[in-house]
């Protein structure tokens, strides 16, 4: 019996896939329909578009081609500004987000849109305009 059960664990978690990689991604999203939209970057300097056109939906990612960002240089301005220890912050109609995936670690902080805590502020310019 306890074979079976610890093959069957082992195979729901293969099912599951491999964790989430590093990343660091913006989101902003809510309101009436609930989808929103933002960019990924990877420590590969790869940069994702990602949109959800309503809630409940799947979120869609599209690679930018062409586009590259200096991964290794937001994450230390993330780092300078001690995004690690900032509050998570809450949820409103219209919620923006800041979440950064590290092995082990995972931290998101969240505001109203048009609200971004002024510590965030270079580096959301950064990852926008790796975006365009």
């Amino acid at each position: 019996m306890r074979i079976a059960t610890l093959a069957l664990a082992a195979l729901l978690a293969g099912a599951a896939g491999p964790p989430p990689g590093e990343a660091i991604a913006t989101y902003c999203g809510g309101g009436a329909t609930g989808g929103g939209g933002g960019v990924q970057l990877t420590p590969d300097g790869a940069v994702t578009r990602l949109r959800r056109p309503r809630a409940g939906a799947p979120v869609e990612e599209t690679l930018l081609e062409g586009h590259s960002a200096p991964y290794a240089r937001i994450a230390a301005m993330l780092d300078q500004a001690g995004f690690a220890r900032m509050p998570r912050g809450a949820p409103s109609n219209m919620t923006c987000s800041l979440t950064w995936r590290r092995p082990g670690a995972t931290h998101q902080v969240l505001w109203g849109i048009g609200r971004a805590p002024a510590a965030l502020q270079s580096v959301l310019r950064e990852i926008e305009a790796a975006g365009r």
